[in-house]
């Protein structure tokens, strides 16, 4: 997700933002939701403007994928 992140404002500090992610067996995307925002929306937009172009999550080594899972998204990471 992170090379899907588009930034065009300019976001000071280093906001932090926590997002649910609800998932497929097959690890389609299923649904997103904003846990604790940054305090920066433009962050917080980007995050999950990501979150949304990304079609899939990759499996685990046991291939699976959760069906639920909290995802930190840190700017500057």
């Amino acid at each position: 997700m992170r090379p899907n992140i588009v930034l065009t404002d300019e976001v000071p500090g280093s906001p932090v933002a926590v997002v649910e992610v609800r998932a497929a067996p097959d690890g389609t995307i299923l649904g997103r939701r904003l846990v604790k925002a940054s305090g920066v929306k433009a962050w917080d937009d980007a995050v999950l403007r990501a979150i949304d172009r990304t079609d899939t999550l990759p499996r685990d080594v046991d291939g699976r994928v959760p069906s639920s899972m909290e995802i930190v998204f840190r700017r500057g990471d």
